[in-house]
């Protein structure tokens, strides 16, 4: 047997504790008569209380308490398994950790606001797969498709340019470590059967001109794109950190690189799925759960568990049925006609 609530199990405590309430009064009532004068005479002068009665109202309200203590608990008898499917999408989302993310046009850092966003975003998931790849000029997929988003928002927390030390930013090198993580990970080899999604976040700034490759490759293996824009069109200095001294990264002639938005780019990728801007002041990172939900959602798992019947009714029933009786029994007996 288990027990839906194991925390209130304290409250069997209180039994003893009645136990001893009664054990008190029954001796305290003995000391009251010695003292009142001749036991014996006290005892047949109080006649028409009887002592078994006074015994029977304390051994039932003791144990209704026991059935209320029990009924409090949870009782859970009996098991049955019963079979659970899990529907969703797989998703990888493929976060930029380049040098220009390090740019803080959005507080505290373009890197550190899109951590923040894509924690929010796991919060409002149910069931979905995904799995994280980092990516500058080079990529590895840093945890693989899972249903455990605490896992992942530790993979996220570490994620950082120090871990991919080649420069730039490579598109297409984040979108083959998505497709072997969407691929290693399906029950069904192939391109078909299951619906797929990759999330790119990203300032949009690409050093590698195949985007029309990498838009027919996802068409191919059935993965749609999302983006992410993260950043302002304004433009923005890359801080640099010595120690506690900050400078501003420098091109080859010492001249301060900006780096800004480009939003050109992220929506292009973005034809077959949508484009989701983080700006200094707001965010539409949400809103790619409904586009998620308009996928097609795959049963990829079925879980069995075992299922209690919970039985707090029948004890708690007793429970007032023992207290009723108790205050329906009188202690006093009927006098008797001479």
């Amino acid at each position: 047997m288990a027990w839906l609530h194991p925390e209130y199990l304290w409250a069997f405590a209180a039994v003893p504790g009645a136990v001893l309430l009664f054990v008190y009064a029954w001796w305290r009532r003995s000391v009251i008569r010695r003292r009142f004068g001749d036991e014996t005479m006290v005892r047949r002068l109080s006649s028409l209380v009887s002592g078994r009665r006074r015994r029977w109202k304390s051994a039932l309200s003791v144990a209704a308490l026991v059935f209320f203590c029990t009924a409090l608990a949870g009782p859970q008898v009996g098991t049955k398994l019963k079979e659970v499917k899990r529907e969703g999408v797989d998703m990888v989302i493929a976060l930029d950790v380049s040098l220009s993310m390090e740019a803080e046009d959005v507080a505290p850092s373009r890197l550190s606001r899109a951590k923040n966003e894509v924690k929010k975003l796991l919060s409002g998931l149910r069931g979905d797969r995904v799995g994280l790849v980092i990516f500058a000029g080079d990529a590895f997929l840093q945890c693989p498709l899972t249903t455990d988003y605490s896992a992942l928002r530790l993979f996220l927390d570490v994620a950082s340019r120090d871990l991919l030390p080649t420069p730039g930013t490579d598109y297409e090198r984040a979108l083959t470590e998505a497709v072997r993580a969407l691929e290693g990970a399906s029950a069904d080899p192939g391109t078909g059967g299951r619906s797929r999604a990759l999330v790119i976040v990203s300032d949009g700034e690409n050093h590698v001109a195949n985007l029309d490759n990498i838009l027919s490759r996802a068409r191919e293996l059935n993965i749609v794109i999302y983006t992410v824009g993260v950043g302002e069109t304004d433009g923005a200095p890359i801080p640099v950190y010595e120690g506690r001294r900050r400078t501003f990264h420098r091109d080859l002639a010492g001249n301060i690189v900006q780096t800004k938005l480009e939003e050109a780019e992220l929506k292009r990728l973005a034809q077959d799925g949508a484009y989701f801007r983080i700006a200094r002041t707001s965010s539409s990172v949400m809103q790619i759960i409904p586009a998620l939900e308009r996928l097609e959602r795959t049963e990829f798992a079925t879980e069995q568990f075992e299922e209690y019947d919970i039985k707090y009714q029948t004890p708690l029933l007793l429970a007032l049925v023992l207290f009723l009786v108790e205050g329906l029994v009188s202690a006093r007996k009927k006098p008797q006609r001479s």
